[in-house]
């Protein structure tokens, strides 16, 4: 049996400007045609759905989350301690299902306490857990102290990285997540890269020889650089943060990173939550990080670094089912809502490695599909007033 989707504007994913009087087939877990509304005569036992002021476009992908974690501003310390893995996995849960009715039909996960995530993911294929499909890294590589330490990946030296890698792949990691400086978990140092240039290259070449991507969270100027030397495969954040704590874009990483053509996910919106959610002082230090940010993601994407959204659900105030915020933060740093759209769908598939099975709405890909009220592609914020989803080609919200 095949579905008829009618919308009035149809985003593709690939970036290309918005289609208007198109109707896409699904059939199984797939589509299988995308053409114009008056080629295609709908037969008896087709299930048809007219959807007048809709835009149709890929489900969402939020390229950085943090399932276990609440996004509501709880403080990391001691509340992540304090929780058990049963209760982090129900956490993870519920994050999922939150996030799959906001239209976001896959999250990477970026780093949970050891194999909670993982056993979520696996529970999701069995089809005992729903919500958003997740993609995991397990848990955060970090140094001894470093960032996120209470999710159980310290390790230090050549030997205690490599080790480190093979294990997480052992337990079935999707792709090994690394803390290449500091961050928000007190008495870490995001001035600071935390690990040296041969521990990293380690860290590549066990994970490549073992069929993994390496990405690494890099708040540091110099923890930027060591990631692009030592040829990891995706960045977080990239803030340029010098010594003095502070964002200073450098041109000449930057122009490294982008000869190199390594994607990097921004996560944007935590300064945008967190201005919404302070006053005074506390709120004057978070407008000048999210300027100097907005400057250095201007600055890699006029240089053609490849920018993916990913919002890091979960972590400080940002939460799941507010996505559309860091598409919006995209658009404030230059693209458009389309370009924006492209950064939550085809182009994170295509830096996965996933291309070929999902985040585009084109004949064999698979039926993930987000309906939003009003056209999206003059108006990002029309991504909150969800329509419908379809999941592997069965309407779920």
């Amino acid at each position: 049996m095949r579905s008829l989707l009618y919308p009035e504007w149809l985003i593709d994913g690939s970036g290309n400007p918005p289609l208007h009087n198109q109707v896409v087939v699904l059939e199984g877990d797939r589509i299988t045609a995308v053409e114009p509304a008056a080629t295609v005569a709908a037969r008896p036992d087709d299930t048809v759905s007219h959807l007048p002021e809709t835009t149709l476009l890929p489900g969402l992908i939020n390229n950085h989350v943090h399932l276990v974690l609440p996004g509501d501003n709880t403080p990391f310390l001691p509340w992540a301690d304090l929780q058990s893995d049963a209760t982090l996995a129900l956490w993870a849960e519920h994050n999922a299902q939150v996030s799959l009715r906001a239209g976001i039909t896959t999250v990477r996960d970026c780093g949970g306490r050891k194999a909670v995530v993982i056993n979520l993911r696996d529970a999701q294929r069995l089809g005992v857990a729903g919500g958003a499909q997740v993609i995991t890294c397990g848990w955060p590589i970090t140094i001894t102290g470093g960032h996120t330490r209470f999710f159980g990946g310290e390790v230090d030296g050549i030997d205690g990285v490599t080790r480190m890698v093979r294990y997480a792949v052992s337990l079935g990691v999707d792709f090994i997540k690394v803390m290449g400086s500091g961050g928000g978990t007190p008495g870490s140092l995001a001035q600071f890269p935390a690990f040296k240039l041969e521990e990293m290259r380690a860290i590549v070449e066990t994970a490549h020889g073992l069929g993994r991507k390496v990405c690494v969270h890099c708040i540091a100027t110099d923890s930027i650089r060591i990631a692009v030397e030592a040829g990891v495969d995706l960045i977080e954040h990239a803030m340029f943060y010098g010594p003095d704590g502070l964002p200073h874009y450098d041109e000449r990483v930057a122009e490294q990173l982008a000869q190199a053509g390594i994607p990097v996910t921004p996560t944007m919106q935590v300064n945008r939550d967190m201005i919404e959610r302070t006053t005074g002082p506390e709120q004057e230090g978070w407008l000048r990080r999210r300027e100097g940010h907005q400057q250095a993601v201007d600055g890699l994407r006029r240089l053609g670094v490849p920018l993916l959204a990913g919002s890091d659900a979960g972590w400080r105030a940002t939460s799941f089912d507010s996505f559309w915020k860091e598409l919006d933060e995209l658009a404030s740093a230059g693209m458009t809502p389309v370009q924006a759209v492209r950064a939550a769908t085809a182009a994170v598939t295509a830096a996965l490695g996933m291309a070929d099975e999902f985040g585009a709405i084109k004949p064999g890909q698979r039926a993930d599909l987000l309906i939003a009220h009003g056209d999206v592609s003059t108006d990002l914020s029309y991504l909150q007033q969800v329509h419908s989803v379809y999941q592997n080609g069965e309407l779920v919200v």
